[in-house]
């Protein structure tokens, strides 16, 4: 049985995916990196790549989870993040027992 505090809604998911969708290529101009280059350290050909930043294909949680890790990685895309509040810092808090499983957006 899945503990609740791992359990990630489809409403959160896909509301954090929209932001990040929304911003990616104002964050991939931010730090001058090309399609190709952001799509090979995601695990990605920028044939798969570029649907998603254009909009043209829905991205993956997979695809979320991996776009955050690198931009949370430069301090530039980091501060980005935080001031679009697409930074999923809720569920750090909940992952974490610093929040409640029933608290948030999740």
């Amino acid at each position: 049985m899945v503990q609740d505090k791992w359990i990630i809604s489809e409403v959160y998911k896909n509301a954090s995916i929209d932001l990040l969708q929304n911003n990616l290529s104002a964050l991939r101009a931010k730090i001058g990196i090309s399609q190709e280059e952001l799509a090979s350290v995601v695990g990605v050909t920028r044939q798969t790549y570029y649907p998603v930043e254009t909009g043209r294909k829905p991205m993956t949680w997979s695809m979320f989870l991996a776009l955050i890790f690198v931009f949370d990685s430069i301090k530039e895309t980091s501060e980005m993040l935080e001031d679009l509040r697409i930074y999923p810092i809720d569920l750090i808090m909940r992952f974490n027992g610093q929040i409640s499983p029933d608290e948030g957006v999740i």
